[in-house]
């Protein structure tokens, strides 16, 4: 009898029990076995060699039903932080979100801008039923003939509603509670705009104009004497946003380094009256650039406008100017932040051509001067402080 044959390679082909080594032909193909990869662990089974359609087919299949909305996103890593927030004991290491919530509550706009009233929700009257034709295809927003929309402000949402039922129980909130069809963040706008049309004409004469730094935002009023309850709301709103945003990025350092740049400018540009430099204004811009994004908004022309204020009294060798958190409540008994805010919207006008909320530092450097002469001494300041001036 033959000696028992040792086993086979894998790379051998075999037909039945004869081995390939007899004079055999098989009609198979030859089979190898693949080699494992040297991350596979010992005893896991082998991934067959198949020949498959791409990953993006394979996802987009139709029997598998419709995309998800996470199709094609890249995947990333957010914060980590506690899901409720944190008292604040030593047993809690991060409370990072918890303190940023704090912030966040203690920065509210004031009572005064929460109205609601029932608005056209259309830039005019024209574009209404094309766009209620659009929203009722594509969003399933279903308006009335003229579009009116119950519109309100609260906090810093400006919202729109159905009807006022649909307000009253859901502003609140609460389960299975009506929701608004769209709402806007107030925080985003920097000015609003008022326009009169023929009131023989339009049904809502009174357009709004809301820009944002996204885009802007139209609605039309009917009764004129709703124009400056909403007019006034949303400038309010404009100015507690912009205020307290500038109020929580300012450090003591920032302070501390821009005071020096004010009572210089104070002093040149209205104790002596003497024409201001370039380098000067560029040195003013920079150091009044509180969020470091090469812009004057708002809320930073608001603390110029204020701090060359307190300058002022400072040069003028009042004692209350001494210091200059002394200085900076005497500037603020004397000019209240209303009239801050609209001193600083008429300034950010005069040098910004583009209309779009920022004043970029070649216009303020050429037109910040003549600027700066009108929202300081366009007031009773100078003759409260006992001294006459010539711009």
């Amino acid at each position: 009898m033959a000696a028992a044959a040792g086993p086979l390679p894998w790379g051998y082909p075999m037909v039945g029990n004869v081995a390939a080594g007899q004079q055999l032909v098989s009609p198979l193909p030859v089979m190898t076995r693949p080699k494992p990869p040297t991350a596979t662990p010992l005893g896991a089974p082998l991934c067959p060699d198949l020949e498959v359609p791409p990953q993006p087919q394979r996802d987009s299949a139709p029997e598998d039903g419709p995309i998800s909305v996470a199709y094609g996103f890249r995947p990333t890593l957010g914060e980590i932080r506690p899901q409720w927030p944190c008292p604040n004991t030593a047993q809690y290491l991060h409370r990072g979100a918890t303190r940023r919530l704090e912030r966040e509550i203690l920065w509210h706009p004031r009572q005064s801008v929460d109205i609601a009233g029932w608005v056209v929700a259309a830039a005019t009257e024209e574009e209404a039923e094309e766009q209620h034709r659009k929203h009722l295809e594509h969003m399933h927003l279903h308006h009335n003939a003229f579009r009116l929309a119950f519109q309100c402000i609260s906090g810093w949402a400006l919202m729109l509603w159905r009807s006022e039922e649909d307000f009253t129980e859901g502003i609140h909130g609460g389960r299975r509670a009506p929701r608004a069809m769209a709402w806007l963040d107030m925080r985003k706008a920097f000015d609003v705009h008022v326009e009169v049309g023929d009131r023989s004409f339009h049904l809502a004469a009174h357009r709004f104009t809301i820009m944002m730094h996204t885009g802007n935002y139209y609605f039309c009023v009917e009764l004129p004497e709703d124009v400056p309850v909403w007019l006034n709301a949303i400038r309010r709103l404009i100015q507690d946003a912009s205020w307290q945003s500038i109020c929580a990025k300012d450090t003591e350092a920032h302070q501390r380094k821009r005071w020096i740049a004010a009572c210089g400018v104070a002093d040149t540009l209205f104790v002596h009256n003497a024409p201001i430099g370039e380098r000067a204004m560029a040195i003013l811009f920079h150091a009044y650039d509180i969020d470091f994004d090469c812009y004057l908004r708002v809320g930073e022309i608001m603390v110029l406008i204020q701090e060359l204020i307190a300058a002022l009294i400072h040069d003028e060798g009042h004692a209350e100017g001494r210091e200059r958190g002394t200085a900076i409540a005497s500037a603020a008994s004397r000019v209240s932040e209303d009239e801050l805010f609209d001193r600083a919207m008429v300034f950010r006008r005069q040098c910004c051509p583009y209309h779009d909320g920022k004043v970029r530092k070649d216009e303020f450097v050429r037109l910040g001067p003549a600027a700066l002469s009108q929202a300081v001494g366009a007031s009773s300041l100078i003759a409260d402080l006992g001294e006459t001036f010539e711009w």
